[in-house]
């Protein structure tokens, strides 16, 4: 039998139908493609460009000046500077002081934390390839000055990287400062005590490197960020040698440039150490390069306590470790010497006054006695690094790190 249906039926399933027909169909259009191709092909782009030291891209580490954004301005020994790239190639652009015509830095350009490239610069010449021929992908580049603020100031010109630079590598959260002389700073530590590289460039300045510093090494291990505040020959009360600069630690130490006289001051603010460690005494208490009289132990004792005060209104929050001489030794060069015996007691005397005045973040560590055999006796880059692990066994457990 067939259904019949109302008119109102009819006519309501008429409009329905024509309601239906008029509805447009959506057509979900294909995602953009565009922004992402346009980065991919900047990415695959290997074209070297150079990248200017005010990129913010580029992170800086240690006492360096700014006044000029392009061209930041440091001497001191350790200074750090990295970078992340995507690319097939690196290299670093930079300007030498070459001081008084003869001095030159050297630096280290540290590709993916192992490959190292030394560079030894020209005069004239600004750009220094440190890799070529990379695999395609993301790299980190750290610019290290090996040599001290005595040899001459550098200035950084940027990153050319055959690709694109990429966001910073994070910053450690911990931040540790090595203040001291020549063997914090690494003075002849990549050469044989008495050979031919120690007179290299006048003293064996290729072979001088402060990466490889019982503080860098220690820092790195501690996933630390760090300063290297050391002079070759410096004292606390009176240095190695009274020819030269005799100024003593506590009267260059909030300068920006060690070695200058007129330096900019550093403002200590801008990196506040959560470990400080203090090194100093080695050339307090040995013979000197001139007669002179036995270092009083009250008196350095005194004089350690008074930079100790100055350092903690700095740094309110840092633990301070007071570090002997693994340099140092009794009996020479006169058998009734005792210069290592007297430095540690001199120190035991100024920890021990300042515990004593309520300063529990002060401590002392007496350093194993080190036969150096890198230049001039110090230590030389194995001997450095037992030194960073040694002190490491002291300083992490303070810190908690």
């Amino acid at each position: 039998m067939t259904k019949r249906i109302s008119r109102r039926e009819f006519l309501s399933l008429g409009l329905t139908t024509v309601l239906s027909a008029c509805v447009p169909k959506i057509t979900v259009p294909p995602a953009p493609t565009a922004d992402l191709s346009a980065t991919e092909t900047r990415l695959a782009d290997t074209t070297p460009r150079i990248f200017a030291p005010d990129d913010p891209n580029i992170l800086y580490t240690g006492r360096i000046v700014f006044s000029d954004p392009k061209a930041p301005k440091y001497s001191a020994p350790g200074v750090y500077i990295r970078a992340r790239f995507r690319g097939t190639g690196a290299a670093v652009m930079l300007e030498d002081e070459f001081k008084w015509g003869t001095n030159r830095n050297y630096y280290d350009a540290v590709l993916d934390g192992g490959t190292i490239v030394k560079i030894a610069p020209k005069e004239g010449v600004t750009r220094y390839e440190a890799a070529s021929g990379l695999a395609n992908g993301e790299h980190t580049i750290t610019l290290v000055k090996r040599t001290e603020a005595s040899i001459g100031w550098s200035r950084f010109l940027g990153f050319e990287f055959a690709g694109e630079i990429l966001p910073p590598p994070a910053r450690p959260a911990r931040r540790m400062e090595f203040i001291g002389d020549s063997i914090t700073a690494g003075a002849g530590i990549e050469a044989a005590n008495n050979s031919a590289e120690c007179q290299a460039d006048g003293w064996g300045q290729p072979y001088h490197n402060a990466r490889l510093a019982y503080g860098p090494v220690l820092a790195r291990s501690l996933d630390a960020e760090y300063h290297v505040s050391a002079v070759s020959g410096i004292g606390l009360v009176r240095n190695y040698s009274q020819r030269y600069d005799a100024r003593p630690m506590p009267e260059v130490y909030d300068l920006t440039f060690f070695e200058q006289t007129a330096s900019p001051k550093w403002d200590t603010m801008r990196f506040v150490p959560d470990a400080l460690v203090l090194a100093l005494g080695t050339n307090d208490f040995s013979p000197g390069d001139s007669e002179r009289e036995v270092m009083d132990v009250d008196a350095f004792a005194a004089a350690y306590i008074a930079f100790i005060e100055k350092l903690r209104g700095d740094y309110p929050e840092a633990e301070i470790f007071c570090v002997s001489s693994p340099m140092l030794g009794d009996h020479w060069p006169n058998p009734s010497n005792t210069f290592a015996t007297d430095q540690k007691n001199a120190i035991t005397k100024a920890v021990d006054a300042l515990n004593g005045k309520g300063d529990s973040k002060v401590h002392k560590y007496f350093s194993v006695p080190v036969v150096g055999i890198g230049c001039g006796t110090h230590p030389n880059a194995e001997q450095q690094a037992m030194m960073a692990a040694q002190l490491r066994t002291a300083i992490a457990p303070v810190m908690g790190w």
